[in-house]
Order: structure tokens, then sequence, then C-alpha cells
């Protein structure tokens, strides 16, 4: 017989290979989409990414028989904030800042994700640690030093729409954790896709005014299949998966080590020659993972986004 605390151990060991696995395909991502972005506007890319998404999470949904969950009723507020605080507000500040800035610029300051978290989540119930920090810390001086290519940051407004993109991620995560407790995985990333993706299309029509891309989406539709449908939305299958098993601050926290797996791509793939900053950025990035996987989720009833029916 299985005892309690195995199961929980072994709930925690799954939920950490699901969160690196997602970290390791969002790692991959902005290698694959550098190269064919610049083919259309920001936010019209963003939509068509976001719209294909949600099509292969609508398909996922559809084969593990979780439709019927969308008469949840009782998830619709958290699924539509989900869908604002980490699809269409961040996404609309970062593809517009994005075009205004360096990849690596963009790269590095999306890790300002972990930040935020560890300020958040006290809020919530989520207690800050000296584990916590050594872990979370750890993967963002690491990070930071594995994207790092000399010459500093020097801040501009597409940097600060960036940063400004990663403020809403920890409302929209509390409200992701929330809606796991009443609908599936899938369920939740076909809303957020759907309607962010929806929602990033309107901004797009309303602020970009260039038509001759719409005129070739056709022939890059496989592209977008690959990226949206099966990369993107395999990735987020596998993050929420993860974030279903873990708190909030370490699941985000392993995350985060997504540099250290596009730096190892380039290096092996694309033969990319690899800085001393960027060898120690990611030994201080695994010493990070290391303190963040070792430490346990915190499950306690005081944790704001358990619904008060599932309190016992």
């Amino acid at each position: 017989m299985i005892s309690k605390t195995h199961f929980k151990q072994n709930h925690e060991s799954i939920g950490v290979v699901f969160t690196l696995t997602s970290a390791l395909l969002w790692g991959i991502f902005p290698i694959v989409v550098n190269a064919w972005s610049g083919a259309f506007p920001p936010l019209l890319f963003g939509a068509v990414i976001s719209l294909c998404t949600a099509v292969g999470s609508i398909i996922w949904m559809i084969a593990r028989g979780k439709t019927h969950e969308l008469r949840n009723t009782k998830s619709y507020f958290s699924l539509f904030m989900v869908s604002m605080c980490i699809v269409c507000i961040p996404s609309i500040l970062f593809f517009i800042g994005t075009s205004q800035t360096s990849g690596i610029n963009s790269s590095v300051l999306m890790l300002s994700e972990i930040v935020f978290t560890l300020i958040f989540t006290p809020f919530i119930g989520e207690k800050n640690t000296t584990q916590k920090y050594i872990g979370s810390l750890g993967i963002l001086v690491g990070g930071g030093l594995v994207l790092y290519k000399g010459g500093g940051i020097d801040l501009n407004t597409g940097d600060i729409l960036i940063l400004l993109s990663t403020f809403t991620f920890p409302i929209g995560n509390f409200y992701s954790k929330r809606a796991l407790y009443y609908v599936s995985p899938s369920v939740v990333l076909s809303v957020r896709y759907t309607i962010g993706g929806l929602g990033i299309l309107v901004a797009s029509l309303l602020l970009e005014t260039q038509t001759e891309p719409w005129q070739n989406i056709g022939s890059y539709l496989p592209f977008f299949i690959l990226v949206g449908g099966i990369l993107l939305t395999t990735c987020k299958v596998t993050f929420y998966e993860g974030m279903k098993r873990l708190d909030i601050s370490k699941v985000i926290s392993l995350e985060m080590t997504y540099p250290f797996f596009s730096v190892m791509a380039l290096y092996f793939i694309f033969d990319q020659h690899i800085s001393w900053y960027q060898l120690a950025g990611i030994c201080i990035m695994v010493l990070g993972a290391f303190y963040s996987m070792k430490r346990k989720s915190e499950t306690h009833d005081a944790l704001k986004y358990i619904p008060k029916s599932n309190l016992k």
C-alpha cells in the first residue's frame, strides 16, 4: 500500500518533470520564432500564433474528453482573468516591446517575472523563505548571465514595455491555479488562447495598418501550425500539468530556467560559442534550480487560490 507521504512526493516529482519539460520547450520557442517573426507586424504575428495554439489546445481538450468542463460556471471569472493577465495584456505589451529592442534584452527582461512573483505570492499565502530566495534569485542571476552578451542593457521604451508585460503574470498565475481546481489544463489553455488570441487580433486591427502580411499567412501556415499548434501547445500543457501539482513560486522558478535550454540548443544544434559568463550563469542557474526542486510546494489552507469549497 502506497503511503500518503510517498504519494505527495511522487506527485511533486511529476510536477517538476512537467515544468522542466515546459521550460525546455519554452527555451526552444524563441529560437524558432526569431527566424520568422519579422515577416509580420508583431501583434498580428502574436495573434496568429495564439489562435493556432488555441486550436491545438481545443483538439487536446476534445481528445481528453474534457469539453463538458466548459459548463462549469465557477471557473468563468478565473478563466477570463487568465486570458487577460497572461495573454492579452502581456502579449500586446511584449510584441510591441520586442519590435523596439533586441532579442537578448527581451529574454533577459522576461526573467523579471521571478521578481514580481516573489513580491506577489506572500499576499496569497505562499511564504518567502531563505530556500525560495536562493532558488529564485539563483535562477534570475544565472539566467541573466546566460543571456548576457556584453555591453549592458540600455533601457528604452521597448524594454520598459517588456518589463511591464511581466507585471500581470503573477495575477494570471493566481487565477490559473484557482481555475485548475474546477477544470483541466486543456480547458484552461483552450479558453486562455481563444480569448487572448482574439483580443490580440483586435489590437492588431486597431493599431497595425499593414495589409500585405494578411496575404502571406497562407504560405506560412505550416510554420504557424508547427510553432503554435504543436510546440507552444505542448509547452503550455506541460506547464499547467506542473502548476496543478506545484505551488506558484516553485513552478515559475523552474519555468524560468528556459535560458539554459535556449543556450544548450544554440550550442549543440547551431554550434554557437558559449562564453565564460554564460558558463558561470549556467552553474548558478543549476544551483538555483536545485534549491527550487528541493523545496516542497506549499499546500496549507491559507493559500488564497484554493476555493473555500475545496478546504477540509
